[in-house]
Formats: structure tokens, C-alpha cells, sequence
């Protein structure tokens, strides 16, 4: 099985109430748009199940999401809103993940301003 969440980068402040009792660090998990929020929390807990610190996942976008962390409900909301560029590897690793989850892609073809995405370079609000 694949590591996801092998690499640590940065350290943050993270400021919390002083009735959090014995939380004394937190950590930050990158997941990409489009995964499942519980699935990734599940899978960093798996990685790292040691450690008495809480989680905040943080949701980026650029990167097609890793099918192993999501949903067939993740992809289907997230291809309402997203801007994938036609035709490159960024769409065949979307479009792989739509796949594995059985998610129809054409879903993403009728999302408001995929069209005017498709047809030009600007990019639509």
C-alpha cells in the first residue's frame, strides 16, 4: 500500500483554547479536492495512529484527487465546481478516478462554465 502522508513540511503556530486539555500539537494533512475528508483522516490515522495531536485536513486544489481517498458523493460534488484543463494529464487522472467510483465524467461536461473553460483560457467564476 502507498504512503500518503510520508513527507512533513514546515512547522506552524497553532492556537487553541487552554480547554483543549491534553491537545499539545496538531498536524495538517494536504488532501486534494475532490477526496473524501473522512477517508483521508482515516488513512493519516492508519499512517500515523502514535501521536496525541489533533488533524486538520486542508483541502487543495490543482492535483486530481488519488482514487484511493475518495467517494463516489466526493467526486460527484467536487466535479460540479471543477476546472480541469481538456485533454491533459490532469483530466486523465480525474477522469481514472471517476472510474474506479464509477462516477459518469459527463457529470463534469455539463458543470456551469466547463464549456467556457473548454474554449478558452480564461477562467470562468
Amino acid at each position: 500500500m502507498s504512503e500518503f502522508f510520508g513527507s512533513v513540511r514546515g512547522a506552524l503556530s497553532v492556537y487553541c483554547s487552554s480547554d483543549d486539555g491534553q491537545l499539545t500539537d496538531a498536524r495538517f494533512v494536504l488532501a486534494r479536492f475532490g477526496e473524501e475528508a473522512d477517508l483521508v483522516v482515516s488513512t493519516f490515522w492508519k499512517e500515523h495512529g502514535d501521536g496525541r495531536f489533533a488533524i486538520v485536513p486542508l483541502f487543495a486544489h490543482g492535483s486530481p484527487p488519488r482514487p484511493e481517498l475518495c467517494s463516489r458523493q466526493s467526486l460527484t460534488a467536487a466535479l460540479k465546481s471543477a476546472k480541469i484543463e481538456p485533454n491533459g494529464t490532469v483530466e486523465m487522472a480525474w477522469k481514472s478516478a471517476c472510474e474506479a467510483h464509477k462516477v459518469p465524467w459527463n457529470a463534469h461536461k455539463a458543470a456551469p462554465g466547463w464549456k467556457a473553460q473548454a474554449n478558452s483560457r480564461q477562467v470562468t467564476p
